[in-house]
């Protein structure tokens, strides 16, 4: 059974996943605490939402362009009343026939003023295999 705070999280990292198939950058990032730092799949790092709108942006218009992702429920492992981890499987669909790129995020999450936002957050690929 999941507590208040668990089912908060997971409500937020859904309507995450929302934001991303929408391709809405900023309502993407707006998941992020302020100081919140981002590590891409790719190895990419921002630090600060205006860093991580311009990252979305690029990766909504640019890289992944028409792409979509999927998301496990994950799991969420309460650390303070304050933090949290959540990871969780993911896969992300690239527009056209191309194969879906599967991976693994862990995201460290924060209560401020009564949500849970992003303070850390690194989505990686598994690789090819072989």
């Amino acid at each position: 059974m999941l507590t208040t705070e668990e089912e908060a999280i997971l409500g937020e990292t859904g309507a995450f996943a929302e934001a991303w198939n929408r391709g809405e950058a900023k309502a993407a990032t707006e998941f992020y605490t302020e100081d919140g730092v981002r590590v891409g799949a790719y190895g990419d790092i921002q630090f600060g939402k205006k860093e991580i709108e311009a990252a979305y942006d690029r990766l909504f218009h640019q890289f992944m362009e028409g792409a979509s992702v999927a998301q496990d429920e994950g799991t969420v492992r309460m650390l303070t009343p304050e933090f949290a981890i959540w990871e969780a499987g993911m896969e992300i669909r690239p527009a056209g026939n191309q194969p879906a790129l599967k991976g693994y995020v862990v995201q460290v999450m924060k209560k401020v003023n009564g949500r849970w936002l992003v303070l850390e957050s690194h989505p990686k690929f598994f690789p090819p295999r072989m």
